[in-house]
């Protein structure tokens, strides 16, 4: 990544993953906060539209922030009227119009012609009132917050929507028993972190199909395990040998000649790479899961270890690998005490992993903290603010390099 992060000064700038009936990600809402404060705190909404545009757009880029994905951004009223809307490219972003845009004369005739231009519009946080009837008539998409709300509120909310052509977005879906219930209701996008939170149940063993696969895991995170035998346990499983293969040969690696067996591939990319490349497509295997739980562990990875190296640790590998692990708990669905067990994990990473010990977990806290916009807990590392979201970027970027293995 080229582009120098620092020079659009002290804003957070983070993103919350939308996904489809199907559990795929079809785009993020992009989140920004002024560093200095725990909210979104400008001088005004067409300052902080203006300010995240900018720095998601023209100095960081929207691939750099939400990938191949969709952009949900924020678009206050002045934004709106003042036409800038029109810099953003309309296959790339979702225009959300926020709940304080009041149905003017000429607010409706720059939805209009939006519209007619070809954007995609969202109504934000939306609540039901006849006064938006034009809203609806120009919206494609309708976000209605659902958290603690009841199935019969929910229902009637959807009736009085029933006439317009728009699809429904949940927003705020923390439980997977709410994540149903939308479903079932007719919402047909989802937003929330209910993917990561599953029915965990106390005492369940890890289910038969995955005891191979996290067998085959702990082998290949022995920090001890020598190097044959690290070729040994890839190359005996055939599919994991195909596909690190296919990964080591793809474009994105970009390799000089052809790559034809783990021993080689080892020595040409080194052996960490591999490790983190068998890593994860042992862990996308067996149950389908939402690939965006891998994309958060890739992520957590990636700005466990910058931040770990950014505070003098000698072992960087240590908090890249708790990272990438912190996930194990919604992809088994098993309690993270039952799985480390099967895992010859060293005693600090358990720790950290399980208690938030040490400063391994302190960083892990801090990275999950800023991956739920809650900035102002990032206080605990004593880093200069753009510091961590410029990690955060870089590692959101180094995370999608990885989208030839999950697929």
């Amino acid at each position: 990544m080229t582009t120098a992060l620092s020079s659009y000064g002290d804003v957070f700038v983070g993103r919350q993953p939308i996904l489809g009936p199907n559990l795929k990600t079809i785009g993020y809402e992009v989140l920004y906060r002024n560093c200095e404060v725990d909210q979104a705190h400008f001088t005004d909404d067409s300052v902080a539209t203006a300010t995240v545009l900018l720095n998601t757009y023209l100095d960081i880029g929207l691939e750099h922030v939400v990938g191949s994905q969709l952009a949900f951004l924020n678009i206050p009223q002045s934004f709106l009227l003042e036409s800038f809307c029109e810099a953003l490219p309309k296959n790339r972003v979702v225009l959300e119009i926020l709940e304080t845009v009041e149905p003017t004369p000429r607010v409706i005739e720059a939805l209009t012609h939006l519209s007619k231009q070809g954007y995609t519009l969202a109504l934000d946080d939306f609540v039901f009132h006849p006064r938006y009837h034009q809203f609806l008539e120009l919206a494609d998409i309708v976000k209605i917050e659902v958290l603690g709300k009841t199935e019969e509120q929910l229902t009637e909310e959807i009736r009085r929507l029933r006439d317009y052509r728009v699809r429904l977005l949940a927003e705020k879906v923390e439980s997977q028993e709410m994540f149903t219930l939308c479903k079932t209701l007719g919402f047909f996008y989802f937003q929330g972190y209910f993917f990561y939170r599953p029915d965990i149940i106390k005492g369940r063993e890890i289910p038969a199909n995955r005891i191979a696969l996290l067998d085959l895991l702990g082998k290949i995170q022995d920090p001890n395990i020598p190097f044959r035998r690290l070729v040994e346990h890839i190359r005996n499983d055939l599919s994991l040998s195909y596909k690190v293969l296919r990964y080591v040969n793809s474009a994105y690696v970009g390799l000089p000649r052809r790559v034809d067996s783990i021993d080689h591939a080892a020595c040409m990319v080194g052996i960490d790479r591999i490790k983190t490349w068998a890593t994860l497509i042992i862990m996308a295997s067996g149950k389908e899961q939402p690939i965006e739980i891998l994309i958060m562990a890739l992520v957590r990875a990636k700005m466990c270890e910058c931040l770990g190296k950014k505070l003098g640790t000698t072992t960087p590998e240590k908090y890249f690998t708790m990272g990438l692990l912190s996930v194990l708990e919604a992809l088994y669905e098993t309690r993270m005490e039952t799985i480390l067990e099967k895992l010859p994990l060293p005693l600090d990473i358990i720790e950290a992993l399980l208690k938030g010990s040490g400063q391994l977990g302190t960083v892990l806290t801090a990275v999950k903290a800023y991956e739920q916009g809650e900035w102002m807990a990032l206080k605990s590392l004593q880093l200069e603010p753009s510091i961590i979201r410029d990690y955060y970027i870089q590692s959101i970027d180094w995370a999608h390099t990885f989208s030839p293995i999950m697929k």
